[in-house]
């Protein structure tokens, strides 16, 4: 009976851990995002300041987690659609400390086309508060963070994102 309570009360704790994306250190909807620089897996910076003026969903993720595989397959058709209608939509896929070698298996298993990130040190995740993976910010022109989800995130939930700011701006 005491090993059924220990099992049930490490479940209970982690998915309590994986409930929130990220914690009370992290940015919240309406904040300014935090700026910050990573390189891609050719080696090029990317600053998320340089994508000001451009709506962003910042994806962090890694490849040992189930639902990134599900995701990615679904992502990369979205994106090429959500580019399309919404020109200045980008996709920036930050991977949380792993092997550049492992990301880059992923990126060519998933034929993915928007930029992916090397957080290799988890700086980045860390300054976001990220408790769990996939988590996902949805960042406005300005640079403020607009709606955060942990978990899957699907195109109809990019493309209701994206509908909701252009209303809010007008264009």
């Amino acid at each position: 009976m005491t090993h059924g309570f220990g099992l049930l009360t490490m479940v209970a704790l982690f998915l309590l851990a994986l409930a929130s994306c990220n914690g009370e250190d992290g940015p919240r909807i309406g904040k300014q995002a935090i700026d910050f620089q990573l390189r891609d897996l050719k080696g090029e910076s990317h600053k998320l300041s340089d994508y000001r003026g451009r709506i962003v969903h910042l994806h962090f993720w890694a490849d040992w987690c189930p639902r990134c595989h599900e995701e990615f397959d679904d992502m990369g058709g979205a994106y090429q659609r959500l580019k399309q209608k919404y020109p200045d939509f980008e996709i920036l896929g930050v991977n949380v400390d792993q092997p550049q070698v492992h990301v880059e298996e992923f990126v060519k298993m998933h034929d993915t086309q928007f930029p992916i990130l090397l957080d290799a040190g988890s700086q980045v995740a860390r300054s976001y508060g990220i408790k769990g993976i996939p988590c996902n910010f949805l960042i406005d022109r300005d640079g403020k963070i607009r709606d955060i989800l942990m978990g899957w995130v699907d195109e109809e939930y990019l493309e209701k994102g994206l509908e909701s700011m252009e209303s809010i701006s007008g264009q």
